[in-house]
């Protein structure tokens, strides 16, 4: 029996190290974001990896959205006829970081198919330093430049100023407005895990003990995979940099290096607000 799955995501959670994971089992076809739905089946995750550790890496800003308007517009069968069109032989289907959980359970036709969904999340703090450094970056590609100050000043702005928890006149420079855009991405990320009782896994426990990422990838794709592949793919790291390798990984630290003012802003809007559905999820913000 032919299996169909999403595991969606949020991004910057070793999406893409994952879905060269799953597809190392030649009966699974995966596509990973908005990429050419055949970039992991054609792909090559150990010519990816040099580009990925490039400190100016742009890669998932642009060939990462190739395929971006089809795939948001396209229904379900749609996208997954396709995938069964470039891997007739596969024996599973599915995507990996395509969607986010209200983007998938809001399709039209998500009741017609049978899908097997689970979320891909990681430390929040971790990821608003991750995102506010893409953002930062997005600033150097006109499009996306413009697409994330569009977003500030339709969705954010005026969600902060409904709040009113905050000194918007401490927040005008480009740095803040990235920062702040970092936080209502784990903003929805926290309010999807609410909303919507998927089954989660960590991205840190994930890239880390095989025994995990064995089980989640029999778990996605029905299928089981073999460890000592899976503790090689750990041993190689992540494909993608989106920050320097000298920055901070450890939670508190990221924190604490903060400006005041954002370290004030993450508290108020994240930890404060959802601190008690990240902590369920594994990521205790106090």
């Amino acid at each position: 029996m032919t299996t169909h799955f999403c595991v969606t995501c949020y991004g910057l959670s070793a999406s893409r190290w994952t879905s060269f994971v799953l597809a190392s089992n030649p009966r699974v076809f995966v596509a990973h974001g908005t990429y050419r739905l055949d970039s992991i089946v054609k792909g090559s995750f150990d010519a990816e990896r040099p580009i990925g550790k490039k400190t100016a890496n742009f890669d998932a800003l642009e060939r990462g959205r190739e395929a971006f308007s089809w795939v948001k517009s396209a229904s379900l069968k749609a996208l997954y006829a396709r995938y069964r069109e470039i891997a007739p032989d596969a024996e599973a289907y599915g995507n990996v970081h395509t969607f986010v959980p209200a983007e998938l359970y809001t399709k039209s036709d998500f009741d017609e198919m049978s899908l097997t969904v689970v979320n891909l999340i990681r430390n929040p703090i971790g990821f608003v330093d991750c995102h506010n450094t893409v953002v930062s970056h997005a600033q150097q590609i006109e499009e996306l430049g413009q697409h994330y100050a569009t977003m500030y000043a339709d969705r954010v702005l005026p969600r902060l100023e409904a709040l009113d928890v905050l000194d918007l006149e401490r927040y005008v420079t480009a740095p803040d407005r990235a920062f702040l855009l970092s936080c209502f991405s784990v903003i929805d990320q926290a309010e999807d895990l609410k909303r919507y009782p998927i089954p989660l896994f960590c991205m840190e426990t994930l890239t880390s003990d095989a025994g995990y990422l064995a089980d989640f990838c029999r778990k996605v794709s029905g299928f089981a995979y073999n460890e000592a592949t899976l503790e090689r793919f750990i041993a190689q790291g992540a494909i993608n940099n989106h920050r320097s390798p000298q920055a901070l990984r450890e939670p508190n630290a990221i924190r604490a290096a903060w400006p005041p003012h954002h370290r004030a802003a993450f508290d108020v809007l994240v930890a404060q607000s959802y601190g008690r559905v990240f902590a369920s999820a594994g990521y205790p913000l106090d």
